[in-house]
């Protein structure tokens, strides 16, 4: 059985020292079934420094997107490309 496809979203987000980002899936989801509402969610870190940092979200899903939204503050959506 073939695995299922995977979907890979990455933002580029300022942060303060002192902090890492991470992004979630958003709970609930909206009332588009074929927008991902993801949440970018700020965590303390002692050890970490400021800047520009990559957050990443992965997950396998059957489910097929047109567009993906990070709340809060994000792009209102982004469209979703399909990479082989």
């Amino acid at each position: 059985m073939p695995p299922s496809p995977k979907l890979r979203v990455t933002a580029s987000c300022h942060c303060p020292d002192g902090y890492r980002l991470e992004l979630r899936r958003h709970d609930p989801q909206g009332i588009n079934p074929r927008e991902l509402l993801l949440t970018l969610v700020e965590m303390s870190d002692p050890a970490a420094t400021g800047g520009e940092q990559e957050v990443v979200y992965t997950e396998h899903t059957d489910s097929a997107y047109d567009t993906v939204s990070i709340v809060p503050g994000g792009p209102s959506s982004v469209r979703v490309e399909q990479v082989d």
